[in-house]
C-alpha cells in the first residue's frame, strides 16, 4: 500500500509538472505574439522548444509506466497522459 501512495504522489507531482509546461506554453505564445524585440523573441522561442522537449520526455515516461513492473495508479496514470498527450495550442 504504501508504495501505491508513493507512486500516486509521484504521478501526481508529473500531472501538475505537465501542466505547468502546457500553461507556460500558452503564455509564451500570447507573448510571441505582441513580441517587438528580436532578442526576446528568440529567447521565447528557445524557452518553448525547451518546455515543448520537456513535455515530450513526460509522455515517454507515461507511455513507460503504462507498461512498467511497477504498481501503479492507473487513474492517476491516465491522467498523466491525457495531459502529456493533449494538442499544444496553435502555433
Amino acid at each position: 500500500m504504501r508504495s501505491m501512495q508513493a507512486s500516486t504522489s509521484a504521478l501526481g507531482s508529473l500531472c501538475g509538472e505537465a501542466q505547468a509546461l502546457r500553461v507556460r506554453l500558452v503564455q509564451i505564445e500570447a507573448d510571441q505574439r505582441r513580441c517587438q524585440t528580436p532578442a526576446l523573441c528568440r529567447r521565447l522561442r528557445r524557452e518553448s522548444e525547451q518546455l515543448i522537449a520537456r513535455l515530450a520526455e513526460l509522455g515517454r515516461i507515461a507511455s513507460w509506466l503504462q507498461s512498467a513492473p511497477v504498481v501503479v495508479d492507473r487513474l492517476s496514470l491516465a491522467l498523466f497522459q491525457e495531459l502529456c498527450g493533449r494538442p499544444l495550442p496553435c502555433r
